[in-house]
């Protein structure tokens, strides 16, 4: 059976239409690979605006496959609860899919209308399916601001996708649209620190000296680590991209292995990045159980010592 998951993008949709385009390319193509090397079954779609991928494989196989999608903050599983969009048909589909059906718990519901707008908007569906489901169930009652149960529907023109427990992403950007980083990982905070430069869009090409074990990680956030990007020259002359930072090695070492071509009107010299300054403790140790498990794991910081 063929299951759906709604791709939330948060910083993406900041960019103009240009550069946005070129970051969903990116991301879908990471996805693609990373599905591929998985051997997991993966096809993009969409729902009028909404970003789709359906999957005939395992639930959480593919649960934790989109986790590792960067530039995908949250991922909403999602399935057809009804052919029809009459609000009492669909109510009883969500009632017969509830394991609480008859105990005594509170609900609210959130509409989504995608397409023309037809028969109903979302505020007005959202109160037809409430009131039809209170009707069949008299233990349910109505909590629109902490209640037992969300109930969110996508609604279509001609049907209704019941959304389930959302899963929280990584977010940030897809590697390689922000240039590359040079990268030395021996150890755990080296490759904290590198996995941090790649969610902000970098592709991390790793030096000599690297541990494989920790690379085969980094590899499951990103199939093309490693691989130097190609610009244009004004010419049209397609070319290595030099990096423009390190991690985990020093400046000085990173300028040794960077070959600059004689024609460069301009050169930058290489930044050296320390992404976890800052970070404690606790903080590094999410980020560690989050890289190797982000379905399980979403990385939070602490906003509070941040602001502060």
């Amino acid at each position: 059976m063929q299951k759906a998951w709604i791709l939330r993008y948060g910083e993406l949709g900041l960019k103009s239409r240009v550069v946005r385009r070129q970051f969903q390319r990116a991301l879908s193509n990471n996805m693609e690979s990373l599905a591929v090397n998985a051997e997991i079954s993966l096809v993009q779609d969409r729902i009028k605006s909404m970003e789709v991928v359906t999957s005939g494989g395992e639930k959480d196989a593919v649960d934790d496959l989109l986790s590792h999608v960067l530039g995908v903050v949250a991922v909403d599983p999602a399935n057809v609860i009804a052919e029809t969009i009459s609000p009492g048909v669909v109510a009883k589909a969500i009632l017969d899919a509830d394991p609480r059906f008859g105990e005594k718990r509170t609900f609210g519901v959130r509409t989504k209308r995608v397409g023309p707008k037809g028969d109903y908007k979302s505020q007005q569906y959202s109160s037809e399916i409430g009131s039809a489901m209170c009707n069949l169930d008299g233990s349910l009652s109505v909590n629109l601001t902490k209640p037992d149960i969300w109930v969110r529907l996508v609604l279509e023109p001609e049907r209704v996708w019941l959304l389930g427990d959302r899963i929280v992403s990584a977010g940030g950007l897809p590697p390689g649209v922000q240039g590359d980083v040079l990268c030395r990982v021996v150890d755990e905070k080296s490759m904290l620190s590198a996995f941090l430069i790649m969610r902000r869009g970098s592709r991390l090409v790793p030096v000599e000296g690297c541990d494989e074990d920790l690379l085969s990680i980094l590899k499951k956030w990103d199939p093309f680590l490693g691989r130097r990007s190609i610009v244009k020259s004004p010419s049209g002359e397609k070319r290595w991209r030099h990096p423009w930072g390190v991690v985990g090695l020093s400046s000085e070492e990173g300028e040794k292995l960077v070959k600059r071509r004689e024609t460069d009107v301009k050169t930058v010299p290489l930044s050296t990045l320390e992404p976890l300054c800052g970070w404690i403790d606790s903080e590094i140790e999410d980020l560690s159980k989050h890289i190797r498990e982000p379905s399980l794991h979403p990385c939070i910081p602490n906003l509070e010592a941040w602001v502060s």
